[in-house]
């Protein structure tokens, strides 16, 4: 039986959202990486509309399904929500949705983010052993991964996000948004299997938008992190990440060993 897979990124990123995940796709016969019209190589947001964008992964989805018997989807984000429109409106064999932005916006996002470094502020307090500079060295190595994933995130907001930002390509994306939702309640209950990965440091996505896709696909299955934001598969979590991605695509047959990005793994960006 003939597989292959599809990666859809997300709103003014690129195809580097998945990283490390593609070095682990190699048992399907063919993977793509749709690209979002404007978003890679030269960027151009002026080619990033609804048609467009809607037109490249119906496209994409197609010529996969012609050539194999079976076509599995991922995607990030935007690409989360054009993820449940594809299984409104195809036969996606498997789904996996991260942080899928069906809905967008997180209010509790302040409220979270405090009550996790508080609480893991506190805990390392009582458990480090030492003087009280000692206990604060020990509040700085525990806090410094979390550090990290703020600072790329950061850094991609930078780069990406507040560079293209505009109102015309932000009022695409919601026309995109809504349109996917349309479709999604339409079709709803939709059958196709689908994993929704969520961090509940989100910056943008709310859990109301993984209770979205919950209440419509009949056979979901949510993991929610309590350390992670939005930008899932670009933090130094990434391997558990893949490896639970790995484990729900191959329906519990994965068995390699992801190693963790401080034991120098590559990137693997496409």
């Amino acid at each position: 039986m003939s597989k292959a897979v599809m990666t859809i990124h997300g709103y003014l990123t690129d195809t580097g959202d998945f990283g490390r995940l593609y070095n682990y796709l190699g048992r399907y016969d063919e993977v793509r990486a749709v690209e979002i019209p404007g978003h890679n190589g030269e960027v151009d947001m002026r080619k990033f509309t609804v048609t467009a964008t809607l037109k490249a992964v119906l496209e994409a989805y197609d010529k996969l399904a012609r050539k194999h018997d079976q076509v599995d989807v991922v995607g990030f984000s935007m690409g989360g929500a054009l993820t449940s429109f594809l299984c409104a409106e195809r036969r996606v064999h498997r789904a996996v949705m991260l942080s899928p932005a069906n809905k967008y916006l997180n209010p509790m996002l302040f409220v979270d983010a405090v009550k996790f470094y508080g609480n893991k502020t506190v805990q390392t307090y009582r458990s480090a052993e030492g003087n009280l500079r000692e206990k604060n060295n020990a509040v700085q190595n525990v806090l410094a991964p979390y550090g990290e994933n703020a600072a790329t995130t950061g850094k991609i907001a930078l780069k990406r996000t507040l560079r293209y930002f505009s109102p015309r390509n932000g009022i695409a994306f919601c026309d995109i948004v809504k349109i996917c939702n349309t479709m999604v309640e339409v079709a709803s209950p939709i059958s196709t299997p689908v994993l929704v990965l969520w961090g509940k440091l989100d910056e943008l996505v709310p859990y109301r938008s993984v209770e979205y896709v919950a209440e419509h696909f009949v056979n979901a299955s949510v993991k929610v992190y309590p350390d992670l934001g939005h930008a899932m598969l670009y933090t130094n979590k990434d391997d558990v990440i893949i490896a639970d991605i790995m484990n729900f695509l191959t329906e519990g047959g994965f068995d390699a060993n992801v190693p963790s990005r401080d034991k120098g793994a590559s990137d693997g960006n496409n």
